[in-house]
């Protein structure tokens, strides 16, 4: 299958790096999982794991359907490179007020291996780095970008090597199914699909309970599991702080880029189901030739099906998922894990700012692209109110920044604040400012840019955060330490970094990452206050659109 370029598969595509000749006469690793033995490699200090089959495939009479935990094998398994990719679906990347037309070079790229794993349905596959097959160290769960559309945990921003060796703790990735293959909610056409709508968040679940599972195997402690991930894996970690089969099977989440309020309604969701029949021509009795259909064909009738109704994803069901994520407060069921919460100052730069035209924005450009995003009525007043609190930016990154807190940046207070009301475990809040210099600088803070900070990839993301400088490296130690020492004790730490005190209403503590990492209280409390008075644009993307109405969503 092609694919489009955008964030959707570098985000979610790797690369299979084997052992360097350095390391070619180490021993290969070999590990006992409940299910057989599995065979890795070494390098740099790390034992790595590529590859790994968590569930059965998911083609043919097991699409739509729960995953199955993987069948039991008696040989050692090769895991040495990565596994199958999931089908990918089309999104388009143009944002409300955004024309079609010639494009920079995204700074989104540079993963995609050479050459690329598979794509196909019998993609239910993991990843994981370790120091130490002994001892029980804290594990980062990653679910990767890509909306719930696209991606993959292969990225090379992805690889845990760094992060694993210098940290002490276990990274797991993951594969899963995607787009329409793992959110088509059939279930109004039979028990036998009645959790169709959450078949991909299912298959995270089954991942997760493999690392319960098998990875003390790994030198893992299955009682500190952190799951966390950025824009789309960051909208499949705060669906899981409410999703009803995951609960007990991880103890920290931290939310980057992608702070999901609300999901689709059942109506929504039954809408693009019997879209997607149509455009197949299936009559709703004959469901069950859906298994039967070329993938392929599938995922493009899916993307015709979805269009203007936003991407598929979950949604609320009453039993899986009893309620929206975060709306109209914390859910209950995961008011013992603390969060940690944030988003980059110009999330949405990454994508409106490939388009050359952003280079000469007029005044009259930047209040037609704001009454895309606020109340038409109210765009006029929102540039002002902009220019007159940043007199020094250009109009082009006062757009980036009335976008981005009109979308990421409200969203991600909106649900700090919630679960900071919920008096359980502690919400920590962080702004990512620190400025790229690619492409001389246009894209400032963009949406994706903390990601190998985190994961202390930045030799494999150049083509993101620029050249690997000294004060480039020393904000990945901070970084990566600090969400290594979140997933160990559910305190965020860094040698280097201020203390980090709990989110509250009152002062909204937030830590700012930038060449200077500092603690702010309410930063853009002016924007923010500004943007809370439209309310989160969730509210319209999860309801099924009245007639004449659009619909649909920017997905992320």
């Amino acid at each position: 299958m092609t694919r489009g370029f955008d964030r959707r598969f570098v985000l979610g595509a790797g690369a299979a790096m084997l052992a360097g000749p350095a390391w070619s006469q180490q021993p290969a690793p070999v590990v006992e999982t409940a299910a057989g033995r599995v065979r890795g490699s070494s390098a740099g200090g790390v034992l790595v794991f590529r590859g790994i089959p968590y569930g059965e495939s998911t083609a043919g009479p097991n699409r739509f359907l729960p995953p199955k935990k993987k069948a039991a094998w008696t040989c050692v398994r090769d895991c040495l490179v990565y596994g199958p990719t999931a089908p990918q679906m089309n999104v388009s990347t143009l944002r409300p007020g955004q024309a079609p037309g010639p494009r920079l070079p995204s700074p989104i790229g540079g993963g995609s291996p050479t050459p690329e794993p598979p794509v196909g349905e019998d993609c239910l596959v993991l990843n994981v780095w370790t120091p130490s097959t002994t001892g029980k160290r804290a594990v980062l769960f990653w679910m990767h970008g890509g909306g719930f559309s696209t991606g993959s945990g292969s990225s090379l921003w992805y690889d845990g090597s760094n992060i694993a060796r210098k940290q002490d703790v276990v990274i797991v990735t993951v594969n899963h199914r995607l787009n329409v293959l793992g959110f088509c909610d059939l279930s109004g056409l039979g028990e036998r699909y009645a959790h169709s709508g959450h078949a991909g968040m299912l298959d995270c679940v089954l991942a997760l309970q493999w690392v319960r599972e098998n990875i003390e195997r790994f030198g893992g402690d299955p009682d500190r599991v952190l799951i966390h991930g950025e824009s789309g894996g960051g909208r499949k970690t705060s669906t899981m702080m409410a999703f009803t089969p995951a609960a007990g099977l991880f103890h920290r989440a931290v939310v980057q880029s992608g702070s999901q309020l609300r999901l689709d309604s059942q109506a929504l969701a039954r809408e693009k189901a019997a879209r997607l029949l149509k455009a197949l021509e299936i009559a709703p009795g004959d469901a069950g030739k859906l298994q039967d259909v070329p993938v392929g064909d599938l995922v493009r009738a899916g993307a015709k099906a979805a269009a203007g109704l936003g991407q598929w994803r979950p949604q609320v069901d009453g039993h899986y998922l009893p309620r929206h994520p975060f709306e109209p407060d914390a859910p209950a069921i995961s008011r013992h894990v603390p969060m940690m919460i944030g988003t980059n100052r110009t999330e949405q730069s990454v994508f409106l700012g490939g388009d050359p035209a952003m280079d000469t924005l007029t005044e009259d450009g930047l209040r037609k692209l704001a009454a895309a995003w606020v109340p038409p009525e109210r765009a006029s007043d929102t540039v002002a109110m902009y220019r007159r609190l940043h007199p020094q930016k250009s109009l082009a990154e006062l757009a980036y920044m009335i976008t981005t807190d009109r979308s990421y940046f409200l969203d991600s207070t909106l649900q700090a604040e919630r679960k900071a009301k919920q008096g359980g475990a502690p919400a920590y809040y962080y702004a990512f400012y620190r400025e790229t210099p690619v492409q001389g600088g246009r894209y400032f803070a963009p949406h994706a840019e903390e990601i190998p900070f985190v994961f202390d990839t930045l030799a494999n993301a150049e083509r993101m955060v620029g050249p690997v400088t000294p004060e480039a490296q020393a904000l990945a130690d901070k970084m990566s330490a600090a969400w290594a020492n979140f997933a160990k004790s559910g305190r965020p730490s860094a040698p280097g970094l201020p203390a980090w005190p709990a989110y509250d209403t009152k002062a909204r503590a937030t830590m700012v990452f930038d060449t200077t990492c500092r603690i702010e209280n309410d930063p853009r409390g002016a924007e923010r206050k500004w943007m809370a008075q439209f309310g989160s644009q969730q509210d319209r993307q999860s309801e099924l659109p009245a007639a004449g109405h659009a619909g649909g969503d920017t997905p992320g």
